[in-house]
């Protein structure tokens, strides 16, 4: 592949890698106004973001699968129509019922594309390269998390929060066109078994009683917990409570997004020097003193845009530096099996993150110390069970050397 086709590459796998962030982030400013327009509490329209989770975990550990049987394009054609569908229903939605059903339909079409880019990238590369083309797109498709606050504030500005399904649906066909004409099929020779039940368990057993597997996609599931915690209730707490502008909370939302980019331009760049387990190090070791900084912060009463954003922008840096490279280690030791491993791992990062979003959306209270709750334990927990790995790796090589 040369460099021209590298970076239609990298751009068309960063835009289908966008579907959740345009699916979530355009919403976000627009939460207010949708609880106002169905007579709900603006905490009770964070549940939803659950819903779509928990829709992503769904179609994670179903279009994996399918797409080992039936190829990485059509399942990735598949998803995007179901995430078109979802988008062009929602502006119809009455009351929160519905809309969480179309939320949870979008969720389902969302999983086909940062889980098989996954996938697609595995298809054809190697380990460390991998891990260093995933930098590359997360860093191409963070720029969109920046901007979709800024889109949702803009279309609320002039139209009714209908319009923000309007602009995801517009998306989406722009990229099922590039999936249609613009990419070939990866995947080297299909699994014609991937879809039997048998198939799958053994498949599964295979995956998930891999020490290594279970290692990368604990501490990236759980480190990236915090993102829902976030997600689910700063509108609430940004919006609401501190009676900002959506357009203000945009540019609050857009600062924690540039963490993201950061961490993720650093990830790309360090990879090239350092192995996989030392830039997850690297990134645990930020993370940890940046929850246990917003923890500290809410449990004292501290309570303003500043102490909620800037420990979480830092936050960010360290997830996004670790996140490629979790991934690109647990979907390695599968090259056959990457479609399935990557929904696994993307499934129970789902499940995570759906945990969090609903039951901080339940226990919030108005003020900001649940979610800094979430962020302190999705630094030190993954912080633990690398600690933990580590001494039982070098116990290991200390017996193999005696």
């Amino acid at each position: 592949m040369n460099f021209s086709n590298l970076i239609i590459f990298v751009i068309l796998m960063a835009g289908i890698s966008s579907l959740n962030p345009v699916a979530v982030d355009t919403f976000l400013p627009a939460v207010p106004a949708i609880a106002q327009s169905l007579s709900v509490e603006t905490s009770t329209i964070g549940v939803t973001l659950g819903i779509f989770t928990i829709g992503n975990a769904i179609g994670q550990i179903t279009l994996g699968p399918m797409s080992d049987r039936f190829g990485r394009k059509p399942v990735v054609v598949l998803g995007l129509s179901l995430f078109i569908i979802a988008a062009l229903f929602a502006p119809y939605c009455t009351n929160i019922e519905t809309l969480s059903l179309t939320r949870l339909v979008q969720g389902i079409g969302g999983a086909a594309g940062r889980i098989l880019s996954v996938a697609i990238v595995r298809d054809l590369y190697s380990h460390e390269k991998a891990a260093r083309i995933l930098s590359n797109i997360w860093t191409v498709s963070t720029i969109m998390p920046i901007l979709n606050p800024f889109i949702g504030g803009f279309l609320l500005a002039y139209y009714s929060w209908t319009s923000v399904f309007v602009y995801m649906s517009s998306f989406g066909i722009v990229l099922i066109l590039l999936a249609i004409f613009g990419f070939k099929e990866t995947i080297r020779e299909i699994d014609r078994e991937a879809l039997e039940f048998k198939s799958i368990a053994v498949n599964i057993k295979s995956i998930i009683s891999n020490r290594t597997y279970i290692y990368y996609t604990l501490v990236g599931s759980l480190s990236v917990s915090s993102l829902y915690a976030f997600l689910s209730i700063s509108p609430d707490l940004l919006i609401t409570q501190l009676q900002q502008e959506p357009s203000t909370y945009a540019w609050q939302f857009a600062i924690v997004m540039c963490g993201s980019l950061i961490g993720s331009f650093i990830s790309s760049q360090i990879s090239i020097r350092l192995g996989i387990n030392q830039i997850i190090g690297i990134g645990l070791a930020i993370t940890t003193v940046a929850g246990s900084t917003s923890f500290i912060l809410a449990y004292n009463g501290f309570f303003n845009p500043l102490t909620i954003i800037m420990p979480y922008f830092v936050q960010r840096i360290g997830e996004n530096i670790l996140t490629p490279q979790a991934m690109a280690g647990a979907v390695t030791p599968f090259p056959e099996k990457a479609g399935l491993a990557s929904s696994i791992l993307g499934c129970f990062r789902q499940l995570c993150g759906a945990t969090v979003a609903i039951l901080i959306s339940y226990l919030s209270d108005g003020t900001p110390l649940s979610m800094a709750t979430a962020f302190f334990l999705a630094g030190t927990v993954p912080a633990t069970i690398f600690i933990l790995s580590s001494l039982r790796n070098n116990k290991h090589q200390i017996s193999n050397n005696k």
